[in-house]
């Protein structure tokens, strides 16, 4: 349905608990939502506008889905966002450690160089049990993508087409392997044609679906200085590797280390960069693809206790921030974090700020 997206964001909110409501004669309902017009209404009722049988027949295979807004499974990071996608197409399950993830991103025509540490970088970070998330482009978006697969972690492509449409043609086999160990991701339909303007805009949930941003060579017209600018403005972490000083490909990142960004020449640089401090590699991707959603959670865990890993990240929070998350009083949730300190699964910091350990 071509629908624009805070329009669908608005049908879906007041349909949320019955959505099949949206095509029925339900004046009521339609009334109430705030900026829909008799051209709104036409397409809602046109036969034209429904899903085509490719579609209906991509939607209904056993390893894609469809995720509303509102469900329980879509991701928190993108939720948070002011422009949220009210829908996105999955191939390959997203996990709760995704939330953990590191966007590895650069330019198309990285050198050798340049490619060589996003693919060391990566797998080092899958070794250590983080996703890596990059956007499935040539040079090094497909090195990140790879080197997080040869370290048996976990990757998420998100694309600027549809989750079914091999763009760049070149990366088709890369595609499938993503999808077989780890997600293919889009906020536009199967068979949504790659178009200039959707990369810009996919940028923003690379950033915002990872807790930090890592950009490996850029020029200063990258797309992956706006991935950076993207992570800036939502609060993320943002990394660079330095280059060469001659090189145009390097300026993008030194620009932004003068600007600010955390400089990276390793792992210790990300992992000290995002306060983490993982204790052992989680199980990899082929074994999670096995498990139910929320299985990678520590075992032997209270109700409590979950709450409250699940509102931590390998960011320092305040007690006070994750136990208003896990809406939890502060004298419980002071004695729960206590007895997963002792447990090895978070760690207490100055200024009573706390993080997960990830194992």
């Amino acid at each position: 349905m071509q629908l624009r997206p805070r329009l669908l964001m608005a049908l879906l909110t007041c349909a949320r608990e019955e959505p099949c409501r949206l095509f029925q004669d339900d004046s009521e309902l339609l009334d109430s939502v705030i900026g829909l017009q008799e051209r709104h209404l036409a397409k809602l009722k046109d036969p034209s506008y429904e899903a085509s049988r490719e579609q209906m027949e991509w939607m209904e295979r056993s390893d894609t889905a469809l995720l509303h807004y509102y469900d329980d499974e879509y991701p928190e990071g993108l939720r948070e966002m002011p422009d949220s996608p009210p829908l996105l197409f999955l191939r390959g399950p997203l996990k709760e450690t995704d939330r953990f993830g590191i966007a590895i991103v650069g330019s198309r025509h990285a050198t050798s160089y340049g490619k060589s540490v996003a693919e060391k970088l990566s797998k080092e970070l899958a070794e250590k049990g983080i996703s890596v998330v990059s956007g499935g482009a040539l040079g090094i978006d497909t090195a990140a993508h790879r080197g997080a697969m040869l370290g048996g972690g976990r990757t998420i492509a998100i694309l600027g087409c549809g989750p079914d449409v091999a763009y760049p043609r070149e990366n088709r086999l890369l595609f499938e392997t993503i999808a077989a160990n780890g997600t293919i991701l889009s906020e536009y339909p199967p068979s949504t044609q790659p178009e200039t303007w959707r990369f810009p805009a996919r940028n923003r949930l690379i950033s915002a679906i990872s807790q930090a941003t890592l950009v490996i060579e850029a020029s200063p017209s990258s797309g992956a200085l706006i991935t950076a600018r993207f992570a800036a403005e939502q609060g993320r972490t943002v990394m660079a590797v330095p280059g060469n000083i001659d090189r145009p490909s390097s300026s993008g990142c030194n620009e932004l280390i003068k600007e600010g960004a955390q400089l990276v020449t390793g792992i210790d640089d990300i992992l000290h960069a995002i306060g983490a401090f993982v204790a052992a590699p989680i199980q990899t991707a082929m074994d999670l693809t096995e498990l139910e959603p929320n299985a990678v959670l520590p075992a032997g865990l209270n109700e409590n206790q979950t709450l409250l890993i699940k509102a931590m990240s390998l960011t320092p929070r305040h007690i006070d921030q994750i136990a208003q998350e896990a809406s939890l009083s502060a004298t419980t949730t002071g004695m729960e974090m206590t007895l997963l300190e002792l447990r090895g699964m978070v760690r207490r910091l100055p200024g009573n700020n706390y993080i997960r350990i990830l194992g």
